[in-house]
């Protein structure tokens, strides 16, 4: 028997961490979570776009490496005993820590605009420092299993766990969701057409915003990950203003989300990704 689609996300939901950078290097809650990554090796190593981990790197000096001192992966905790506070029973009880992002691995050369297999794809993994976390948990970090691609259908059910809108961790009473968010909906194609085994995209028919970048994509009915969102869609219309003089111009409007997202197939990184550029643990600090 299959089991249900809350279940299935109870097994996901664990590995799937927010990516970005400290406000203040001092305090590790100032974190803006800019993506998403999902963890697939319990050392501490997270998959996510090359795009999100662009954002993490710097160069000074002629040297390129990670911003150690405000790079940052961010893990949600819940506890998973009881307790009870003033006769009420607590069942769950979440915690966040932050922990910083000490090497990244990618594809080399830049990242060209469109979906094409002939291009590496737009993957990194980053290894993150867990020895705060691991003293907080004193458990095996949850891991998500990167699946078969090449098997996926058209119309097949799968959910997507991230961060679409982005995290900023709230402070006072400001109260908004805290934990990765769920979505689900089906492969509504597979790109540039169905029936190959190493398609260049899959399109999905779930909205996609630009925090969901690194976003796991799993099947809704056993959790393998078989793509990570990097793009979504948009369209710009255009307008015809007329002008003084009496002719016209065309002007642009604002694009608008379609609806739809891409993932990279997941044999892309098994397939693929074989030079990397690796970058040291540590080029400077800020």
């Amino acid at each position: 028997m299959t089991p249900p689609f809350h279940q299935i996300l109870k097994q996901v939901k664990p590995a799937v961490v927010g990516i970005g950078l400290l406000a203040e290097p001092a305090d590790p809650f100032s974190l803006v979570v800019q993506g998403t990554g999902f963890v697939v090796d319990p050392s501490g190593w997270v998959m996510t776009n090359k795009h999100v981990a662009e954002l993490l790197i710097q160069e000074r000096d002629g040297k390129v490496g990670v911003r150690n001192a405000i790079a940052r992966a961010l893990f949600f905790l819940e506890r998973e005993e009881s307790k009870v506070i003033e006769g009420h029973r607590i069942d769950r009880e979440y915690g966040a820590l932050t922990c910083p992002i000490v090497e990244i691995t990618a594809p080399p050369g830049e990242l060209r605009p469109g979906i094409d297999y002939r291009d590496e794809p737009d993957l990194a993994v980053c290894r993150v420092d867990i020895s705060g976390l691991q003293k907080a948990i004193k458990r095996p970090l949850h891991v998500l299993t990167l699946g078969d691609s090449s098997t996926v259908h058209e119309g097949e059910e799968v959910g997507v766990c991230g961060f679409p809108l982005g995290l900023s961790l709230p402070r006072g009473d400001e109260l908004h969701q805290l934990t990765p968010i769920v979505q689900k909906g089906i492969i509504s194609a597979i790109l540039p057409y169905a029936g190959i085994g190493n398609p260049h995209a899959l399109q999905l028919d779930i909205h996609v915003n630009p925090g969901s970048s690194g976003s796991p994509v799993f099947r809704a009915d056993n959790g393998e990950v078989i793509g990570i969102v990097f793009a979504a869609p948009q369209r710009a219309g255009r307008v015809r203003i007329p002008r003084p003089d009496g002719s016209t111009e065309d002007v642009s409007t604002i694009a608008l989300p379609t609806g739809f997202g891409y993932a990279v197939p997941s044999n892309r990184y098994m397939e693929k990704v074989k030079g990397v550029v690796k970058l040291p643990d540590v080029i400077h600090r800020e």
